[in-house]
């Protein structure tokens, strides 16, 4: 019997020492060079200017794909492998199983653009540690952060805040991501003994036009489950976000007439038409008159080339009844302008680029999991509707629908942007529990 019981100590002390190992690993490591790690990367990524633009090629800036190039070499040195950046400026990567039985493949996604329209070239990040008072960003132009303005604050006594420096944003959205996908990777390189599955890591161009994701190819990424970090404050899971659907309007008129005899001649005003068009479109369904799940129409472009007029927008539900009532709302608008203007031709309405409910896609599992993580961390988990589209509801499309997870930026897109260094730790803290949850999910449970 005293055989018999040292033997089943023998073998049950290994698994006890591998838990604590864990549990070490995963909550318990040094949090400063951690923190100086996240840091250290998020401001030196900030510093490539990968503004997104709308235009016909992916990526749309040189920035991005310069990014892209410096993500890998560095997903290399930290024992990433098949490590890939296509024509295109997406980054794959994978980091191997250490498991001797099978596991869930799940991959992480984040973005390698800016926002267009947001200044942001010559980036100079600072670092701050916020003792409770004003942060200053810019004292020239009197640009500070404060608990009226990042009401976040009120809960980040004592954190290292990372911001501008007032001329222009971060650009921390994605870019945190970024940040804390690369600290995962070297923390198991760092850590071999750390027990996980095979993790992919996805870093994607043009998110903000929609564009950069479209051409993963999910088959070849091989995931069964999959995340996106673009989320910010601490502790959101966002399993909800807007269907999408574009819209174009055509106008053409006759204004190359003398337009002293306009009564008397075939003259059409499409700068006229397209600007009756754009204020026929409801103001009570325009994006700052609109809040919550309340969709909205947005007028995006109109742009005006001799006789020829293209008004384009977007549209934003949560529902495809309210995605159906602004389409009508949008096709009531035109066919107004058009009865309203016999001598115009060419008209046409257009609609494509429709994106649907992240919600309608997600697996149940994939929330439970990353609540569990969050909660294994003492984070208390925020499911949370997006206001925007996500690269995670793109991937939707594709059958790998991804919920979102916090990166800890805020104030996005602004001068006022920051990213907490602490709750980028806690995040980093997430997903390598959450790999460690999938690790122990048998493959014939999912």
């Amino acid at each position: 019997m005293k055989k018999l019981t040292t033997l089943l100590l023998g073998l049950l002390l290994p698994i006890g020492l591998c838990a604590q190992e864990d549990w070490k690993a995963l909550t318990r490591y040094e949090k400063a060079p951690i923190k100086k790690q996240l840091a250290d990367r998020l401001m030196g990524y900030v510093k490539f200017d990968t503004q997104s633009k709308v235009s016909g090629k992916v990526p749309s800036t040189s920035g991005q794909l310069q990014l892209a190039k410096a993500l890998a070499k560095e997903l290399k040195k930290n024992g990433a492998t098949n490590v890939k950046v296509d024509k295109f400026g997406l980054v794959t990567a994978e980091i191997p199983s250490n498991l001797a039985q099978p596991a869930p493949t799940v991959a992480f996604v984040t973005h390698l653009d800016s926002a267009p329209g947001f200044a942001s070239q010559n980036i100079r990040p600072q670092l701050h540690n916020y003792k409770g008072s004003d942060i200053v960003i810019n004292a020239a132009q009197g640009l500070t952060l404060n608990s009226y303005n990042a009401p976040q604050l009120l809960r980040a006594k004592g954190h290292d805040i990372i911001t501008a420096s007032g001329n222009t944003i971060l650009g921390a959205d994605g870019k945190a991501g970024a940040a804390i996908l690369l600290t995962m990777a070297q923390y198991f390189y760092d850590h071999p003994q750390l027990p996980h599955g095979t993790v992919k890591l996805v870093f994607s161009p043009d998110s903000y036009t929609g564009t950069g994701i479209r051409h993963l190819d999910t088959t070849a990424l091989g995931a069964d489950f999959a995340y996106t970090l673009d989320a910010g404050e601490m502790g959101q899971l966002v399993d909800e976000t807007f269907s999408a659907k574009t819209f174009k309007a055509v106008f053409e008129g006759n204004r190359s007439v003398d337009i002293g005899k306009a009564a008397s001649l075939p003259f059409a005003d499409n700068i006229l038409m397209a600007s009756d068009f754009h204020t026929l479109l409801p103001r009570t369904k325009r994006p700052e008159t609109t809040a919550y799940k309340n969709g909205f129409i947005y007028v995006s472009d109109i742009i005006t080339q001799g006789n020829h007029t293209e008004v384009t927008g977007i549209l934003r539900a949560f529902s495809e009844q309210e995605m159906e009532t602004l389409t009508q709302e949008v096709s009531r608008a035109f066919s107004t302008v058009k009865s309203l203007n016999p001598k115009g031709k060419n008209f046409s309405l257009t609609f494509g680029g429709q994106d649907k409910n992240l919600q309608q896609a997600i697996p149940p599992l994939s929330l439970r999991k990353a609540e569990e993580a969050m909660r294994a961390e003492d984070i208390t988990p925020v499911r949370t509707a997006s206001r925007t589209t996500t690269d995670g509801a793109r991937l939707a499309e594709k059958g790998l629908a991804a919920p979102g997870l916090s990166t800890g930026f805020y104030n996005n897109p602004s001068t006022l942007e920051y990213a907490d260094v602490d709750s980028m730790e806690a995040a980093l803290r997430t997903v390598l529990r959450l790999t460690s949850l999938w690790s122990a999910q048998p493959v014939s449970a999912q």
